[in-house]
């Protein structure tokens, strides 16, 4: 009554279980014992969905109007909480952070959100608006979780989620991709200014973020 994989993605849960969507229900499968444990959506399909195989938890939005996002554990198979934000008809990417309670959530049409979650406090921390921009891709840098890739069919964005205090706020920063001649243009470096170590006179060469603006 629950068969095929669909092209929706998948992942490990735990090091010998992996887990992935089929219709309305989740279905977790052991690669040792082939024994297969399957999880409903409480309210019908399920929509977006990511696992997270370092907390054994995983994350599904489901596919009605004001979608909800739902983060059960395993193997207990219990929800641990459930997140309402301001998307009206799909969530189609979610992606947890390696390390923390963080996940990253986007919404498609007609908001486009890119949206930053504590799921433990059940908090929405920071949210981006991208007008018409289809999302193909989205994960956490493995060594830092304020740090996402963010993939469309054109373009690669890595967005920087600025911290102060209880207050984030995420930033834009494109990644210059190589043209059809497979070169790529130089730019500006971010986190280095233009060496001087020709000439002593100047100093050593310090990160932008350290350069006080003193002459």
């Amino acid at each position: 009554w629950v068969q095929g994989f669909s092209n929706k993605n998948f992942g490990f849960i735990n090091n010998q279980t992996v887990c992935y969507p089929c219709g309305n229900y989740i279905l977790f499968l052991d690669i040792e014992t082939k024994k297969t444990t399957v999880l409903q959506c409480p309210t019908g399909q399920v929509g977006a969905f990511a696992a997270n195989g370092n907390s054994q938890v995983l994350a599904f939005s489901d596919r009605k109007l004001n979608p909800t996002i739902y983060i059960y554990n395993f193997p207990e198979l219990s929800k641990l909480t459930e997140l309402k934000g301001k998307a009206q008809l799909d969530y189609t990417l979610l992606a947890f952070s390696f390390t923390g309670p963080y996940l990253a959530s986007y919404s498609s049409v007609p908001e486009f959100v890119l949206s930053v979650w504590n799921w433990q406090e059940n908090i929405l921390l920071c949210s981006e608006s991208q007008p018409g921009v289809t999302a193909t891709s989205l994960s956490f840098n493995p060594m830092n979780w304020q740090q996402l890739c963010f993939v469309n069919e054109s373009s690669i964005t890595i967005w920087h989620i600025e911290r102060n205090n209880d207050e984030h706020h995420l930033k834009q920063n494109p990644v210059k991709l190589p043209d059809g001649q497979e070169s790529v243009s130089p730019h500006k470096d971010l986190f280095f200014p233009v060496s001087h170590s020709e000439d002593p006179y100047h100093g050593p060469d310090l990160p932008v973020s350290a350069i006080a603006g003193l002459v």
